[in-house]
């Protein structure tokens, strides 16, 4: 396995995964999510790959892209001033790849990064559905910060 950053060439591949992630989440909850084309438009893609800020890799098995992950630093939040965070935007590994420690690599990358930016934090919001997700963020050391409770009516 290869984990390396992505590029521009990489995009098909990287559209791909993208749309699996959005296909999961409609799936799981059609009532909020709407399936989309466009999954990850051209255009948001190679401005996250010139911008400092934005974070993206790919894990390639025998040269084909099985996993992705996206991290963006905010350096600065409604709340409270000049905190620096990472925000984990996405994450998603092909299910056939999935319990092999490709998304773990994934995510300690992205730890790594937000050390070096100097972030404090490493945020994320993950979907109660998905408690694959939720198990692999609680050994990866994450805990919750905060709730949002619904209610359908």
């Amino acid at each position: 396995m290869e984990i390396r950053k992505l590029a521009e060439s990489d995009y098909d591949a990287v559209l791909e995964l993208y749309q699996a992630l959005d296909e999961l989440h409609v799936q799981a909850r059609p009532d909020c999510f709407v399936h989309q084309e466009d999954s990850y438009p051209k255009d948001a893609f190679l401005q996250n790959l010139a911008n400092s800020i934005a974070f993206q890799l790919g894990a390639f098995v025998d040269g084909q892209l099985v996993g992705i992950v996206r991290a963006t630093l905010w350096e600065e939040s409604e709340m409270i001033q000049g905190v620096r965070t990472v925000c984990l935007d996405d994450i998603y590994v092909l299910p056939a790849y999935r319990r092999r420690g490709i998304a773990a690599k994934l995510f300690s990358a992205v730890e790594a990064w937000a050390k070096e930016q100097g972030a404090i934090r490493l945020d994320l919001h993950v979907w109660a559905f998905n408690k694959d997700a939720i198990t692999m963020y609680q050994a990866m050391g994450m805990t919750p910060q905060r709730y949002v409770f619904e209610k359908k009516l």
